[in-house]
């Protein structure tokens, strides 16, 4: 593939990733708006919807892997489907930041759940077939295939500095035209944000490699090529296979390590910092830039430990980072809002890592249980466990932010939980790897 190839097939991981990555920094801190008499939704309310949807998000996703598979068993190109869908996210997450103080209450919730229920849809028939793309473009090539792995973790990299950092500076602009906490600045972010990805997200299909429509199939004498299976066998498959299972224990403590602090990055800025909204992007900035710059080296350190053994590491050595995230407060390098930079940026090493080999480690697994035919299933039946967890911490951030905002004895503490929160999360995946994986003695495959 060319590198203006590359760069198409990237765009959709950035459009994509930039709109769940402005949902679910923002949802509860919108939620979280008053009129000075009532919250626009109340953080527990919200913190149960949005896990409710994340749980119907899970469960869509095997359904959507099923559909990819089938359809290119067919003999269709998967990068077809990305026309039907690319456009329904953008226009979830409009509607869902729609609601303000002068809707009534059942019309705010109505615009709230018509947008998730959107979104999600839009995400879930978008990414599964977007992602499984991996495969068919690298037409057999394992070091094109990486590379366009790699490619997936550096899109959610760029997307979450665009979906942090530009979008708190966004809103605060937008939100300083009135005197009160406004809506609107969430809702023209979101419109803006929105616009932007629907264009980004259809640039993915031009991205096949060059001279060929068909993907080509080289032999490969380590893959076992299965019969086409249904849908609830293919994922029972899947969810059977010890290593995968390894795999999603991992990346689901790091995935919900990374929505907890996505949730908390505004409260620490705001309320352990002192500052506001737009200085989420001197704590993400500093995150995310070391984070791009490390995913030229990702390929070196898959090839050096395997993509197993580097996200354990990577796993150990995030959780320390987000533990002291929850100590943060104290001016011990020049300010606290300096302290809080370096901290964060600490991390993003870790970030490259994890996000850099996750693709692989679905493919591989994939491949290495039924060869082509099952990747869309790895992928929907790991979306499915990974987004339920990702529900769940929603939920426990949202409880926290309860806790801040009605009891007084908790107004620091719960921000301050978040991260300590965050790092159990990774140690925890860790330990379920060691419980779940089939043997302890494997070594992971380099590249």
């Amino acid at each position: 593939m060319s590198i203006p190839r590359y760069f198409l097939f990237l765009c959709g991981q950035i459009g994509i990733m930039s709109l769940s990555r402005f949902l679910y920094q923002w949802i509860i801190t919108y939620g979280a708006l008053d009129d000075s008499e009532t919250k626009l939704f109340p953080a527990i309310t919200l913190g149960i919807v949005f896990f409710s949807f994340r749980v119907f998000d899970g469960i869509t996703d095997p359904v959507a892997g099923k559909l990819t598979d089938s359809w290119a068993r067919k003999g269709f190109q998967r990068r077809t489907l990305l026309w039907i869908s690319f456009s329904l996210a953008p226009i979830g997450l409009t509607l869902t930041f729609l609601a303000n103080h002068s809707h009534s209450k059942p019309f705010a919730w109505a615009l709230l759940t018509i947008g998730l229920l959107i979104f999600f849809i839009g995400y879930t028939f978008y990414a599964i077939p977007y992602w499984s793309l991996i495969d068919d473009y690298a037409q057999g090539d394992m070091k094109v295939r990486a590379k366009l792995s790699n490619l997936l973790g550096l899109g959610i990299v760029l997307a979450s500095g665009i979906g942090f950092v530009v979008s708190g500076a966004l809103i605060e602009k937008l939100s300083s035209l009135t005197d009160e906490p406004d809506p609107l600045g969430y809702s023209m972010a979101a419109l803006s944000f929105s616009g932007v990805s629907v264009f980004l997200m259809i640039l993915p299909f031009f991205a096949n490699p060059k001279k060929t429509n068909k993907i080509i199939k080289k032999d490969n004498p380590t893959e076992i090529q299965t019969e086409p299976s249904s849908l609830w066998s293919g994922i029972i498959q899947a969810l059977r296979h010890r290593r995968f299972l390894a795999l999603i224990a991992l990346f689901g403590g790091s995935q919900m390590s990374f929505t907890v602090m996505t949730a908390a990055a505004p409260f620490i800025a705001t309320e352990l910092l002192g500052g506001s909204v737009g200085d989420v992007a001197q704590l993400l900035g500093p995150l995310l830039g070391i984070a791009v710059i490390c995913f030229l080296f990702v390929p070196k350190i898959q090839q050096r430990f395997g993509w197993l053994r580097s996200m354990l590491y990577a796993s150990i050595a995030l959780s320390i980072v987000y533990a002291c995230c929850g100590l943060l407060g104290k001016s011990f390098i020049i300010s606290p809002l300096m302290t809080a930079s370096v901290v964060f940026g600490l991390g993003g090493p870790m970030i490259a890592v994890l996000l850099g080999v996750e693709a692989e480690g679905v493919v591989d697994c994939a491949k290495e249980r039924g060869g082509e035919s099952l990747v869309g299933i790895y992928w929907g039946a790991f979306n499915f466990v990974v987004k339920i967890l990702n529900g769940i911490a929603i939920l426990l951030a949202s409880i926290l932010i309860q806790l801040h905002q009605s009891q007084e004895s908790w107004e620091t503490l719960a921000i301050r939980s978040m991260g300590f929160l965050a790092g159990g999360c990774l140690l925890a995946g860790v330990g379920f790897y060691y419980i779940i994986s089939p043997n302890k003695k494997h070594k992971a495959p380099a590249l």
